[in-house]
This record gives C-alpha cells, structure tokens and sequence, in this order.
C-alpha cells in the first residue's frame, strides 16, 4: 500500500515545470514586426508566431517525444486612457492528442487615470525575482502536463481578475482580486484514461503482495467542484518601492493553493476462491481478490507573506526572495493507520476490510532564494540557490524537512547576434539528481529562428531526487520558429 506516497512525487513536476520554464526565461523576447493602424485616435497593435518543435527520446528506445506545432496570435487596442489586450493559440499535438486544441490565453481590459490604472479580465500577473521557482509568485497557475522544450509564456495559466494600481515616483501600490480559481494543470495519474499513451504520468502502484497472495489494486478518482463561490475569491497587494541602488517589494495573499491535496479510503474486497463452488475454509476458502482505493481532490486555502529585492552593482544584479506560506498539506509518511493483519485478511468471512488512511498534513513552508546576475559583452550568467524549509515537520511527513537546489544558466551570442548558445540546468542538494538544457539558436532573419536543443535528466543517489523519475524522457529536439 506505498501507492499514494508516489503521488506527491507527480506534484513535482510542478517544479520540473519551473526549472524546464527557467531554462527560457532569460531568453529575449524575439524581435516582432508590429501590424500597427491608426484610425480616429485608435491604435491597433498585432503580432504573434508561428512554431513547430519535434524531439526524440532514447532512455525507452527512439520513441517520439515531443511533436507539436502552435499558432499564437496577440492583439491590442489602444484608445487614450482604454487599453484592450487579447492573446489566443491554436496547438496540434501529434505525441500528446489531448493537447490538440483552441486556448484563450489573456483577455483584459485596462483603463488607466493619472495615477492608477484598472485591470479586467483574464491576465497573467507575476511577482518575485525569481527564475523558475515559485516563493511570492503565486497568483498564476502553471501548466505541467507538458514542458518539454517551451518557454515560461508557455506554461504560465492566465486567472480571470480584477487588478488596481496606485503610481507614484518611488512606489507602487497594487490589490487584486481573482473570484474565479485557475488550478495549476498537472499530469495524469497512470490509472486514468489515456494516462499511459501520455510522455509522463503519476504512477501508482496496480498490485500488492500480502500473505503470498498478489491482490490487484483498482482505483478511481473524484474531484471537488472548483472554488467558485464570491467568498471563495482570492485576495492579494503588493507594495513595490524603486529607490536609488534598490528596488525592492512587500506582497501579501490569502487564498487557494494551485495544487490539491489528495485524501485517500477504501477496503480490501473479499470473495470465495473459487465463486462457483460453495465455501470450504481448506478447498474454497474466502480470500482477498481486490483491493479498492479511492482519491478524492481537495482545493484548500493558504496564506502567503513575501518580500523580494533587486540590487544592482555594475554589471551585476544581486536578486533576493523570501516567503513564508501557511498550512500547506504535504504526504504523510506512513500510508495506513493501522495495517489489517493477516488474520483480518484470512478470516473465513465474506465481509470487506476497511482500511484507514493517513491524510495529508497541514505544516508551514519557508521559502528562500538567492541569486547573482552578470551580463556583459554578449555574455549573461545567472546564478541562483533555492531553499525550502518545513518548519513544524515533526517527522510525519513524507518529504524531508529541507530541500535545496542551485541553479546556473550560462548563454552567450556570436555572430553579430545571429547565434546564441545556452547552457542551464539544476541540480537538488538533497539526492543529486539534475535537470540541464543545452540550446543553438541561430537566426536565420530577425523574424526566423531554428534551434537544436536538449533536456537532460540523471537520477540521484539510490535513484531519488526530484528530477530522478524524468530520467526517462530525456531528449534531444529541433524548434522552428517564426514571428511578427
């Protein structure tokens, strides 16, 4: 029964999808050729692109990995204080089917005064100075289903909100409001329909060995109705200050957590032997033929105190974040309460064997980040160390008490700019295991980019880490990329 010990092990790839989205972040915006009009004091602004990316794993043999192609499209409209912001895709998914499909990205609207502006509609809102960790950048959600070779605009889910800003020449202020919840979007479990056709999936144990018998395990699923209600909005501010040799931020916000938790119950099903015959305790006994299991999603509240700083020093910039997060659930660390013994699992009765779950476990998290930036002469080099601190553990959970991770992303340009070579990557203190990505973008025109890349995932000691389960799709992968 160590099933549900692995499914915190999917809610990793969290922040798999963070690093991966890191691997990007300093990347340049690509160079965009604006469509823009003007009529009666209308501005209209267009871009947008055009991509296509294929890869190829080798842990699992040559298999497809990766083979999408996406159309984007972003629109403004600007007339005076009015501002109108869209941005759609259209994806064909050939490796992953489920991806195929129309996605509205932001909509919103803002209207700005001389001092405030007010925002509408489906955003994206970011905070921190972090690159691909998540400490106070918790207003948007992250998609985690896929994130092979894309960029952090990729992955980020925008949230339908409401978002007032109050200007001034050393300070801003802002509150938000979200009413309606955007999870983050995680990857299946290997239980669930298609899970298995999927790149990566959770997966749970399908049997278990008990008394030498070998009992299948069936599971099913239910999920809560989202958080919907008006006093189930969320609630956020930020206070920003820009002052001479320092830029630094105070933010604060009381709601859901994007991840749920999962609650587990169930029984041990018995039947006779052999169904047809009639019971014999010796020739036709009554034994365990399935064992149940049930999981049921819960969206909880948390709440979150942070402050970040930017401090520059030449061709240096020094970047800080910390926050501080309240009863967060985590896995337990033993999976029942009370294991049945064999003689509750043998007995000569027809009846089921409930079983007791431990539950997931409320505890506070500390979150810090330090991290040096020097870009010089074509040159940029990131560097970055991430801790994360339980801080009531009690030794009743299943994740350890500390994590850390260090982080470097190294690129630099050749060629007039034309060529761009990167090298990023994380490695977890705890196990070892390591996430890297190596990419060569060369620009065919200001507007045209082909780039060869690969991810690289390595296991830690005795197996474990937190990019020790993405071993297996390691790939290399070719983008094409076309914008405007």
């Amino acid at each position: 029964m160590k099933g549900i010990k692995r499914i915190i092990s999917g809610l990793i790839f969290v922040t798999v999808l963070l690093f991966s989205a890191y691997t990007q972040e300093n990347e340049p915006e690509e160079p965009q050729e604006e469509i823009i009009e003007e009529s009666n004091g209308i501005e209209f602004n267009f871009g947008g692109k055009l991509e296509t990316a294929h890869g190829l794993r080798w842990n699992k043999g040559a298999e497809y990995s990766l083979s999408r192609s996406i159309a984007q499209i972003k629109g403004e409209v600007l007339a005076g204080s009015a501002y109108a912001f869209l941005s759609a895709a259209a994806e064909y998914n050939y490796r992953n089917p489920l991806r195929t499909g129309f996605k509205l990205n932001e909509a919103y609207f803002r209207y700005s005064g001389e001092i405030w502006d007010l925002s509408l509609g489906r955003q994206i809102i970011s905070w921190g100075q972090a690159d691909g960790f998540t400490l106070t950048d918790v207003l948007s959600a992250k998609d985690a289903s896929a994130f092979l070779a894309l960029s952090s605009d990729d992955t980020k889910l925008a949230s339908d909100s409401i978002r007032l800003r109050f200007f001034h020449d050393i300070f801003t202020f802002e509150v938000i409001a979200i009413p309606f919840f955007t999870p983050n979007k995680l990857p299946p479990f290997s239980f669930e329909e298609g899970a298995k056709d999927a790149l990566f999936y959770i997966e749970l144990p399908d049997e278990h060995t008990e008394g030498g018998f070998t009992i299948p395990i069936k599971y099913t699923k239910t999920e809560n109705e989202k958080p919907k209600m008006f006093t189930d909005t969320e609630a956020a501010a930020r206070l920003s200050f820009f002052l001479p040799g320092i830029d630094f931020s105070l933010s604060g916000f009381y709601g859901w957590d994007k991840n749920p938790k999962f609650t587990k119950t169930g029984y041990i099903e018995k039947k006779l032997k052999k169904p047809c015959l009639d019971h014999n305790p010796i020739t036709n006994p009554y034994i365990p033929t399935l064992i149940y299991t049930k999981l049921s999603q819960e969206y909880y509240r948390i709440g979150m105190a942070g402050l970040d700083a930017a401090i520059p020093a030449g061709d240096v910039t020094i970047r800080l974040e910390g926050a501080w997060i309240g009863e967060r659930y985590f896995e337990a660390k033993k999976t029942l309460k009370k294991e049945p013994s064999p003689v509750e699992i043998f007995q000569q009765t027809p009846d089921n064997i409930n079983l007791i779950f431990e539950q997931p476990k409320p505890k506070h998290q500390f979150l810090m980040l330090a991290g040096l930036d020097w870009n010089k002469s074509s040159w940029f080099i990131s560097a970055q160390y991430f801790e994360d601190l339980i801080l009531n553990h009690k030794d009743d959970i299943e994740r350890p008490m500390h994590k850390g991770f260090v982080s470097l992303n190294i690129s630099k340009t050749f060629l007039r700019e034309t060529l761009k070579l990167s090298a990023s990557g994380a490695i977890d203190i705890n196990y070892g295991s390591t996430f890297s990505t190596y990419a060569v973008d060369y620009s065919l025109t200001d507007n045209i980019h082909v780039i060869l890349g690969g991810d690289i995932y390595t296991k830690g000691y005795e197996d474990k880490g937190d990019f020790a389960q993405l071993n297996k799709i390691s790939s290399i992968w070719i983008k094409g990329r076309f914008s405007w």
